[in-house]
């Protein structure tokens, strides 16, 4: 049957993530699908609504604190994850630190903080869970980005770099570990709702050529495909979720 394609049942995926995310929304859907979740991150409110919003679906569920930037500590969360659940079969990395600033402008602090926050958080979670990943020869990962990593924007030198480096990152371990039947796939995401937007009095709607800003809707079914075995034969590619922005070219 195609529906069984889409289950997760049995599968246990971590969703890392800080900034500007969908953690609640993602966690939440991996649990319905069948999926058992770990939430991580640095903000204990946002991971303990995430994990709460999963138990919904009477999945295990947890919550862990963790420094995503800190190679120690990702290692740590790692390794107590499999040692308790046996597996790791899916990865979600969902760092969106926003940041603007005219490019002679930006402090070397600032350009550190968001590259190891987007990027190197990246780098240490696919490191960790791909060490156990390569060794039980099977594994999925999500890596959802901005849309800007493959467009330039004025203010955004830091910000467009950091997304851009997920997206190499991605095709390279798809390449790397593809004969170890780990597929690696990245969404990169248009301009999504806020507070004060979605209506065509918004001035950015008028660029959208569905005439309408994203919402977690839009984005979390992928999420589901890439991470199932519907997707067994996608690696290494990038899907934009953009109401056709990037079709402008």
């Amino acid at each position: 049957m195609v529906i069984d394609q889409f289950k997760l049942d049995g599968t246990v995926a971590i969703i890392a993530g800080c900034g500007k995310t969908w953690l609640e929304e993602i966690a939440s859907a991996f649990a319905e699908v069948g999926a058992d979740i770990i939430v991580a991150g640095p903000d204990l409110q946002r991971i303990e609504r995430a994990a709460k919003a999963a138990r919904y679906f009477s999945k295990e569920s947890l919550s862990v604190l963790t420094d995503l930037c800190n190679a120690q500590e990702v290692q740590t969360l790692v390794g107590r994850i499999y040692s308790q659940f046996g597996r790791i079969d899916i990865l979600v990395n969902n760092f969106n630190l926003e940041f603007a600033k005219p490019f002679l402008d930006i402090m070397e602090e600032e350009w550190s903080q968001v590259i190891d926050t987007n990027l190197t958080s990246v780098f240490h979670c696919c490191k960790s869970v791909g060490k156990y990943m390569v060794e039980q020869k099977a594994g999925r990962i999500v890596n959802i980005v901005s849309g800007l990593g493959e467009r330039g924007l004025p203010n955004g030198a830091v910000y467009c770099a950091s997304m851009g480096g997920v997206i190499q990152l991605t095709k390279v371990l798809a390449l790397e570990w593809a004969r170890k039947n780990i597929r690696v796939n990245t969404i990169a995401i248009g301009w999504m709702e806020n507070d004060n937007a979605g209506t065509m009095e918004d001035p950015i709607v008028k660029y959208i050529p569905v005439q309408r800003r994203g919402s977690a809707e839009d984005i979390i079914p992928l999420v589901i495909f890439l991470a199932s075995e519907a997707s067994s034969y996608l690696s290494g590619n990038v899907y934009a979720v953009d109401g056709g922005l990037m079709a402008r070219g």
